[in-house]
């Protein structure tokens, strides 16, 4: 089950505070002039939401998923976890041993 199918969506960032809509906006829409034509910056988005709590504007950006890196998934060692487990058909108390 992905990420999107749990529900779970990658967050977003805030990138600045503006007390109106066309500052906000100016500042989305230079940020994706920069990224346009920059390969280092693909899937890179961008939104302008209203905060009503402190009546002010924030750009928001993220990667997008899709264009999130691979992660590997660790291996485990399995060695460690045969050299932790020890024969103890007994258990831990002998009645045998008398010390």
């Amino acid at each position: 089950m992905t990420e999107e199918e749990k529900g779970f969506n990658k967050p977003w960032k805030y990138e600045s505070l503006h007390s109106t809509f066309e500052s906000a906006d100016s500042v989305r829409n230079k940020l994706l002039r920069i990224w346009e034509n920059d390969d280092k910056h693909k899937g890179m988005q961008v939104k302008v939401h209203f905060l009503s709590s402190k009546n002010q504007f924030v750009v928001k950006t993220r990667l997008h998923p899709d264009f999130e890196p691979v992660k590997k998934e660790k291996k485990k060692n399995v060695k460690r976890s045969k050299k932790n487990k020890r024969n103890n058909v007994d258990g831990k108390f002998d009645p045998q041993r008398s010390d």
